[in-house]
């Protein structure tokens, strides 16, 4: 009976612990029309004039059927294309933001698919920027109206 209530009380304090810890370092929410551009500005803090520091991640999603949502992305003039469903794993795309390649110290965006309003044919996208070693300074645009 002890070793329950000790492995109860355990586990409540890491999840104590999880949820008071800050998972992403900038989020935000879009609320899309059709074609309408999101804008994520990156600026990476840099003392070298010569290194381009400045980048923008832009994306929209230009058609929903058969509850798919297709985005366009693009990042240091790459664009991409995206199939995203509402199912877990497949509503998100993630894009590398810096080059190195260390898996703890990648700073990348994830760009998750939540809902879509059938209604007003808005679709509402987050972005969540990871950068652990703090070398980047994200600034979100709302789209034109």
């Amino acid at each position: 009976m002890s070793k329950i209530l000790l492995l109860s009380f355990l586990l409540f304090c890491d999840f104590s612990y999880a949820k008071k810890q800050k998972l992403w370092d900038f989020q935000y929410t879009f609320n899309l029309k059709k074609d309408k551009i999101a804008t994520v500005i990156i600026n990476k803090n840099t003392k070298d004039k010569k290194v381009k520091s400045k980048y923008t991640l832009n994306f929209r999603w230009t058609l929903y059927a058969n509850k798919n949502l297709i985005l366009l992305a693009n990042y240091m003039n790459y664009p991409h294309q995206y199939v995203l469903t509402k199912q877990r794993l497949q509503d998100r795309v993630q894009i590398k933001l810096l080059g190195d390649n260390g898996y703890n110290t990648r700073a990348y965006a994830l760009v998750v698919f939540s809902d879509f309003d059938k209604d007003k044919n808005i679709a509402t996208m987050d972005v969540f920027i990871k950068d652990q070693k703090k070398r980047i300074v994200v600034d979100f645009k709302e789209p034109k109206k």
